[in-house]
């Protein structure tokens, strides 16, 4: 690392230290270096403007020694309350001294020399003396301020401490917010001097493994620094330079704890007080905490890290690494072998309010302190606040979490420290929810790339560059009585294309407390203010691609190559999306050397093989064979239906198995029996890695429990006839888990079918009972028929005895005869 980016020109411990080596690629960061005499100059015109009318107010009054000089500060604060600036004083008395050892060598100087001294600007300071003036300036105002402060980049420099969240973790740096929208990066060589020696050794480790490569090793300790961290995560930081970081200027920052707690010393923290520093080692019973000074140290106990999360419930012990920043609440001091003993409880470390004013200086008051406050006046942008007794400072309206107009002087307001300005002597404060409680602020569903549409947002604050709107939060209250929570953003005049200057100027396009009637995309999440960026542009509207969010797997993209390695490819798909292709990825066969092949600006057309918003990481393919595939994708093996064709890559293979892998970092694995139907005298030599293979997946029943898709090469015709959903679902395996839940489910089924069979029984018992009833009636009626027609056949008989009695005639011999027919027919 460099002296100015490690700070070294200011802090004279550090520069003692050995310079670390870059560890990690730093392509990207370009840090802007500043001449010492661009420095002196502006140090100069910043003594003309801003020490002048203070030495004009105040007089010429000088001290002689530092007694006189204190004693003069004590008879100022006490005598009169209202004039609180010291500043003049204390640099007359410096200036003083100046005179009187320049004037002790007048005797010394000849006439030419006199003359040379009597024209030089001895009232002068050089930078080391306007640095120790300006170490004496108050930070109480002798007048209340007509405006509020707001923290803007020309107003930091080098050592400034400034509360930050984390946002995200790159392969090369952290990315944190910093107060009004200001964006900073952190090197993974400035989270703390223990995680640089962790990550030498891992390095070291590495660089012995034939087979580690350059990704593999970014990858390793940028998994490691994503453990430390959580979105959100409230943080202490030093500024320590510029830097151009992917074509936006940012500032470089830095989390070691000699840095940030610059200034303070043993006697400067009290029980009850919280303090920053990094986990140096771990013990057999908890954790040794550096602070970045060797005359005290802190320890952590493994019972203190339960609920170091603010959403976390339970009691569980949480585990630290070597080099995580923390933020700890002091629970009692050892004087003796100058030892704090901590506790990183999120409840207790929120809570924890600096009280003591005491035990308080000008250099050891930091960002991220918890205080009381009173209100010293209302201001049209803001609140000018008192506190600790000898502090005050500014909240901007952006950090006020009521109306201005709410607030009273004299009024009580608990408020956190955003940044303490020791040059301007300035403090910014807020009073938002999430600040005071030093927790992540909730966008709910709210992302990167989210369109608004007209009307939507609500014009509160209309400035000259810029605009204040709002919107209905998408998270839900506890409380449904309550009023539904805002979403504040922001929109720069730049942003708007609205063609006017001044944005004030522009009623007749934007009205306070209307809707805004502009399309809108989100820009960016600023989890310190708690407010989103917006823009309005023609062209930010019409990107396709505007973050990780807005990117799937097996999309089919086009990109440029930015950077060819022996290894891999870095493509870029649009302003800050960039993927990886690595060496198996690169095309069909095998590429010996990707530097001949591929060029940097080509234009490529890749497949999107995995993609992780959160890590930001994309991995890309350039095979033909994936890219002009038209086989369905498999992205999940719970939702894969059994059957399914789809084009994979061979990543590994044994003796028996070959494993396929798929998108979004599913895999399946086939075995020897399902390679081929000839016989395979070598699976690694007949199926090398990164060879595309087309798959079909199978049902196994020891599926269930493993973590990959069982799958077979050998595909007969019938296997590409789609199969309708019916049969897909038969032969779909159970998917739960649960063997009380599916035991249960069975003894309902069981219980059903009994019930069912119950229900059968007695609707055929009813049935029978029915087809008796019916059988018996039957049996009535074929009786009586049987009684009818024996009464019948018994009068046709006597009426034949009594025609046999008389002589009968021809015809009567024919009717008798036809009658005794009909008898014997009946």
């Amino acid at each position: 690392m460099t002296d100015f980016i490690r700070g070294k020109s200011q802090h004279k411990v550090i520069s003692e230290k050995l310079e670390d080596q870059e560890i990690v690629s730093t392509k990207r960061i370009t840090p802007k270096r500043v001449k010492n005499e661009d420095k002196d100059k502006k140090v100069n015109k910043k003594q003309k403007t801003t020490l002048e009318p203070i030495i004009k107010e105040e007089g010429d009054g000088l001290a002689d020694s530092d007694d006189n000089d204190s004693d003069d500060k004590n008879k100022v604060s006490l005598e009169d309350e209202k004039d609180r600036n010291l500043f003049a004083s204390a640099y007359n008395s410096l200036k003083g001294k100046k005179r009187a050892k320049l004037v002790s060598k007048i005797d010394k100087l000849t006439p030419s020399e006199l003359k040379e001294y009597m024209n030089e600007p001895t009232n002068q300071f050089n930078k080391k003396e306007e640095a120790d003036a300006r170490r004496l300036l108050p930070f109480l105002k002798k007048n209340i301020p007509k405006s509020a402060c707001r923290l803007l980049k020309k107003d930091l420099h080098t050592g400034m401490v400034v509360l930050a969240t984390f946002e995200q973790v790159t392969e090369m740096d952290i990315t944190i917010s910093l107060p009004f929208g200001l964006k900073g990066y952190v090197k993974f060589n400035e989270i703390s001097d223990s995680f640089t020696e962790w990550m030498k050794e891992t390095l070291k480790r590495e660089d012995e493994n034939e087979k580690s490569t350059n990704f593999r090793k970014m990858k390793i300790i940028s998994d490691q620094v994503r453990k430390m961290f959580y979105k959100g995560q409230m943080l202490k930081c030093a500024v320590v330079g510029l830097t151009d970081h992917h074509t936006i200027e940012g500032l470089h920052c830095t989390l070691r704890p000699e840095l940030v707690n610059v200034g303070s010393t043993i006697d400067t923290f009290s029980e009850e007080m919280t303090i920053q520093g990094c986990i140096e080692s771990i013990q057999d019973k908890g954790y040794i905490v550096s602070f970045g000074s060797k005359d005290y140290n802190g320890f952590l106990e493994f019972g203190n890290t339960c609920y170091y999360y603010p959403d976390q419930t339970s009691d569980d012990q949480n585990q630290l690494y070597v080099g995580q920043p923390i933020e700890s609440l002091i629970q009692s001091i050892d004087k003796s072998t100058k030892t704090f003993k901590l506790t990183i409880s999120h409840p207790l470390v929120s809570r924890s309010t600096v009280k003591n004013s005491e035990v308080i200086t000008m250099e050891s008051i930091k960002a991220g302190m918890l205080v009381e406050t009173k209100v010293l006046g209302v201001l049209g942008n803001g609140l000018h606040l008192g506190f600790l007794d000898f502090f005050s400072g500014d909240i901007f309206i952006l950090h006020s979490q009521n109306p201005i107009e709410s607030y009273k002087e004299n009024q009580g307001v608990k408020a956190r420290i955003l940044f303490v300005d020791q040059v301007h002597k300035r403090i910014g404060l807020s009073t938002l929810n999430h600040v005071l409680g030093f927790r992540p602020y909730p966008f709910g569903t709210t992302k990167p790339g989210q369109f608004v549409e007209s009307g939507e947002l609500t014009i509160e604050r209309i400035e000259p560059l810029e605009m204040i709107v709002s919107s209905v939060s998408t998270v839900i209250q506890s409380n449904p009585m309550k009023a539904p929570l805002l979403l504040k953003g922001y929109i720069h005049n730049e942003e708007l294309e609205s063609g006017v200057n001044d944005l004030t100027k522009a009623s007749n396009q934007f009205k306070k407390t209307e809707p805004l009637e502009k399309r809108c995309r989100v820009k960016h999440l600023d989890h310190l203010d708690g407010m989103v960026t917006y823009t309005a542009r023609t062209r930010e509207l019409e990107k396709k691609f505007y973050s990780y969010n807005d990117l799937s797997c097996g999309m089919v993209v086009q990109g440029v190559i930015r950077y060819v390695r022996t290894d891999s490819l870095e493509v870029e798909l649009a302003t800050s999306i960039h993927g990886v292709v690595a060496k198996h990825h690169m095309a069909d066969t095998n590429i010996s050397d990707p530097l001949e092949f591929f060029k940097v600006g080509a234009t490529v057309k890749v497949r999107i093989i995995n993609v992780d918003p959160d890590k930001k990481r994309l991995q890309l393919t350039l095979k033909k064979s994936l890219i002009y595939s038209e086989y369905p994708i498999i992205t999940d093996k719970n939702t894969t239906p059994i059957g399914t064709i789809s084009h994979g890559i061979i990543t590994k293979t044994t003796r028996f198995l070959v494993f396929v892998s798929f998108y979004n970092n599913s895999f399946g694995v086939v075995e020897a029996q399902n390679l081929s139907n000839s016989k395979i005298e070598s699976v690694q030599k007949q199926f090398p890695v990164g060879r595309t293979v087309l798959a079909k997946t199978l049902f196994s029943e020891s599926s269930k429990s493993q973590p990959g898709l069982p799958l077979t090469l050998v595909i007969d015709d019938d296997d590409f006839n789609p199969k309708s959903e019916s049969q897909q679902k038969e032969q779909q395996p159970n998917k739960k888990s649960n063997k009380k839940e599916n035991k249960k489910e069975e003894n309902k089924k069981i219980e059903e079918e009994k019930k069912v069979e119950e229900v059968k029984k007695v609707e055929e018992v009813k049935k029978v009972e029915e087809v008796k009833k019916v059988g018996k009636k039957v049996e009535k009626k074929v009786e009586e028929k049987k009684v009818e027609l024996e009464k019948e056949n018994q009068k046709e008989e006597e009426e034949a005895k009594k025609v046999e009695q008389v002589k009968p005639s021809t015809k009567n011999k024919k009717i008798i005869e036809t009658k005794s027919k009909k008898v014997n027919k009946k």
